[in-house]
């Protein structure tokens, strides 16, 4: 067994997907493909289902991941102190974000870091808050950010630490009636074709409706933000978003604070004993979220 087999294992349960596992580690489809028949055939298990659309994990599959985990983060962990202790600042670091928090408040935040660790390898994984979460849970990711609010605050193995806050807004077509005012409330969108967001904001949205006791008339359920703000342009419907959301340029929409005033907060997590290139993270996205 190999640190390489399992590092194979964990991307490919990660990505459900072989070839996209490979393209991850910069190897080929057939390399990845051995190295996990030869881990098999050493451990005498099945630990993949292989299927027409993708691999999965067999329940043997699943208890190899997690102990997979603990031994390359305790590697991970040991390479970076010794590193730290001849002075150098080498590893690796898995970044996992949602989405709304990639488009303009991380990319800042990753590349003054690769400027100060420019011997950190950076691997930036976009998800939703759960998938973010069990990334952290699983050790695929070694820092994250997440919603509060849709999140447990309390999560098990996890420290969470405020790293910037947002406010929620109404986004309209852009000679809509509503994008005059200088508000909106969500009980008015709610006479609109909404389409929500399902990239992470669905529960922050639906609380705000359920708070207004309104009922949102959901025409589309969309993940992308780039495809809802065009389907908003196209005058498709009206939806809500997170300022750190929307791109500094959307034509065809207009931005409206919602009444009463909503903000949302993004949570920087990490496990309960970090890498220490997870820490240098955090310490700097701690000073530059909050600028």
């Amino acid at each position: 067994m190999t640190f390489t087999q399992l590092r194979i294992l964990l991307a490919v349960a990660r990505t459900g997907n072989m070839t996209r596992a490979a393209e991850e580690l910069n190897t080929t489809q057939s390399a990845v493909s051995h190295a996990l028949r030869g881990l098999e055939s050493e451990l005498g298990l099945s630990l993949l289902v292989r299927g027409s659309h993708g691999v999965s994990l067999t329940a043997a599959g699943r208890a190899v991941r997690r102990r997979a985990t603990l031994i390359l983060t305790q590697l991970e962990a040991l390479e970076q102190e010794v590193a730290a202790a001849r002075g150098a600042d080498t590893g690796s670091l898995r970044v996992g974000v949602i989405p709304s928090a990639n488009a303009r408040l991380l990319p800042r935040i990753l590349r003054l870091y690769g400027e100060a660790h420019p011997r950190v390898r950076l691997t930036v994984i976009e998800g939703s808050d759960g998938e973010v979460l069990d990334w952290l849970r699983t050790g695929a990711a070694d820092v994250g950010t997440l919603t509060a609010g849709a999140v447990p605050a309390d999560v098990a193995g996890l420290v969470t630490r405020p790293l910037a806050t947002d406010r929620m807004l109404a986004v309209l077509p852009s000679g809509h009636a509503l994008a005059e005012h200088a508000s909106v409330p969500v009980a008015e969108l709610a006479r609109h074709p909404f389409i929500m967001s399902t990239g992470g904001c669905e529960p922050l949205i639906t609380a705000l409706a359920r708070a207004a006791g309104a009922s949102l008339r959901c025409h589309y359920r969309v993940r992308d933000t780039g495809s809802i703000l065009a389907m908003v342009a196209e005058g498709l419907g009206v939806t809500v978003v997170p300022e750190l959301s929307l791109p500094a340029h959307h034509p065809g929409v207009h931005a409206v604070p919602l009444e009463p005033a909503s903000e949302r907060t993004i949570l920087l997590a990490l496990p309960a004993d970090p890498l220490p290139a997870a820490t240098a993270f955090a310490e700097l996205a701690g000073v530059l979220g909050t600028s």
